[in-house]
């Protein structure tokens, strides 16, 4: 798995955030071949993933964000990678335009299960976020 992270000038960040998407995928036990991570300025949300052809997936974290944060959208864009790895959610996206976003399972799942996540991976690590 190759994992490609760009959310701050901070080395230690990155890879504190790729520590975290591994963690993530061991969760999960998911292997995707590429996922890209990179701060953007986004408009209207705090994050977004995209499906690539061949198992890569790029997710964009809103720029200028605080460490909890960025990881609690990080989790939620990285559940939504096990979605589409596991569950065919592009297929559901195409399917279910008319869903409202917060009445979306796919949604309501990343947003359930995004703290836990970063609190789990916190522990492990001993830190306070």
């Amino acid at each position: 798995m190759i994992i490609d992270v760009h959310i701050d000038e901070d080395d230690q960040l990155n890879a504190l955030a790729e520590k975290f998407i591994k963690f993530i995928c061991k969760e999960y036990g998911i292997l995707p071949r590429k996922i890209s991570v990179e701060a953007h300025d986004i408009v209207g949300n705090n994050g977004m993933c995209f499906d690539e052809p061949d198992g890569h997936y790029t997710i964009l974290i809103k720029d200028n964000r605080d460490l909890g944060h960025i990881f609690t959208t990080l989790a939620h864009e990285m559940i939504h990678v096990k979605q589409y790895m596991t569950q065919n959610l592009g297929t559901l996206l195409d399917d279910n335009r008319e869903l409202p976003y917060m009445e979306r399972w796919w949604e309501e799942e990343a947003f359930s299960d995004a703290i836990p996540l970063v609190e789990k991976f916190a522990k492990q690590i001993n830190i306070n976020y």
